[in-house]
């Protein structure tokens, strides 16, 4: 028994040893070049052969807050949020196929509220009462039309939730030359998102009804540089406009809380470059981002994340990767205003401050076979922390209200 388990191994690793490299190099492209959100699956000639479904399910939980970075008698605990997700994806004729993502989050716990100076001038942070219990749905559906050389993606969904309601479409494509080892993709994306804040009759200042819209496109091109290396770099631009302002915070200008106020446009732009490289030798393949992000309100990032996939004992995958982020500040941002802007914006968003960030995470996988079926199961840990003091620049007042989070992921994926 033992000899025919080790003449099996031996045979699979044969077969991937001999695999052409033009199959190795689509594997790596569809696992890891794709876009997230606009195509779902690089380099994929037909419909899935056969149905598949996907549950994944994670507990995201934020840090309390130090005590010296809260106002006196101030909530400390944050956000804790369970989600569900479910996908299920079917080829329906040899040239369309469909696939349905419905995604349930459950959030409680507080939130920062609004900046105030203590008696040094140092930011502290008032947070909202341990109250806030929402839930938000997500409905997105795609159908795919493919061709010989690449195919077209339509997608529509809608988010729903006790104060939001969010409508979105688009429309992108994808076309192979050179053999297959070069692919150009892009598309066009928008939204309209309504809100109606709850709690109006308590707190006045709040807009009873608003809307905004956005647009987005992006383009992406995809190359094979070798038989183990890919290459990718896509360039995205998204117009927001209507009501960009946050109606739950607020924004402490000469010792009094004020609405938050934020221009009625936002452009943004970003550009992602990727490079995957598979080391045989290794049975393992080393992940390389970099994204440079920055839009109108003078806010820029960078982002830098490395990651290897390794392959032990012919079928389990242990993936861990490390990332580092670091943002400019908005132009209208400060953490209190001892005077009123004379354009009349203001925030005190800790999401508009400047800060660095590092995350860590590590992730397993397994396939198996059972009942018939070809399941994949999966599980990973994120840790992040921010810090106004990794930041690539530096800062002289650190907003108290970054964001410090612990991520646990499991899912399971079946094929029929």
């Amino acid at each position: 028994m033992k000899s025919r388990q080790s003449r099996a191994r031996q045979r699979r690793r044969e077969r991937r040893r001999a695999r052409p490299p033009s199959a190795l190099v689509r594997a790596l492209t569809a696992s890891a070049l794709a876009l997230p959100g606009l195509a779902r699956t690089a380099v994929a000639d037909s419909p899935p052969a056969e149905p598949h479904s996907d549950y994944r399910y994670s507990r995201y939980a934020e840090d309390a807050l130090r005590s010296s970075n809260v106002a006196t008698g101030g909530e400390r605990d944050r956000y804790e949020i369970d989600i569900h997700q479910f996908r299920v994806e079917s080829g329906i004729t040899d040239r369309i196929g469909v696939g349905i993502d419905l995604s349930h989050e459950a959030m409680s716990g507080a939130t920062p509220w609004y900046v105030t100076p203590d008696t040094n001038g140092d930011p502290v942070q008032v947070m909202t009462g341990a109250t806030i219990d929402e839930a938000r749905t997500d409905v997105l559906v795609a159908g795919d039309y493919y061709y010989e050389l690449g195919k077209v993606t339509l997608s529509g969904g809608i988010s729903d939730e006790n104060d939001y309601l969010a409508m979105n479409g688009g429309l992108g494509g994808e076309r192979h030359f050179n053999d297959k080892n070069t692919t150009l993709s892009g598309g066009v994306g928008l939204s309209y998102d309504q809100i109606s804040p709850v709690d109006t009759e308590r707190f006045p200042t709040r807009p009873e009804h608003e809307n905004k819209q956005s647009y987005n496109g992006y383009v992406a091109l995809s190359q094979v540089l070798g038989d183990s290396t890919v290459a990718q770099t896509s360039l995205k631009y998204q117009h927001a406009r209507g009501f960009l302002s946050d109606p739950y915070k607020l924004a402490f200008v000469a010792g009094v809380p004020e609405t938050d106020e934020r221009p009625g446009t936002r452009n943004q732009f970003s550009s992602l470059t990727r490079l995957r490289h598979h080391f045989r030798a290794l049975e393992g393949s080393l992940h390389l981002d970099y994204t440079f992000y920055t839009d109108d309100w003078e806010l820029y990032s960078h982002t830098v994340e490395l990651a290897w996939h390794q392959t032990l004992f012919d079928r389990f995958r242990l993936i861990p990767s490390v990332r580092y982020y670091s943002q400019s500040q908005a132009d209208f941002y400060a953490p209190y205003y001892n005077v009123a802007r004379s354009d009349g914006l203001r925030s005190s968003d800790y999401r508009l401050s400047p800060f660095g960030a590092y995350s860590y995470r590590i992730q397993a996988e397994f396939p198996f076979e059972f009942w018939e079926f070809h399941w994949h199961v999966a599980a990973a840990f994120e840790r992040y922390v921010s810090d106004a003091d990794v930041a690539l620049e530096s800062v002289s007042l650190a907003n108290p209200g970054l964001v410090s989070y612990n991520l646990f992921t499991v899912g399971l994926t079946a094929r029929f």
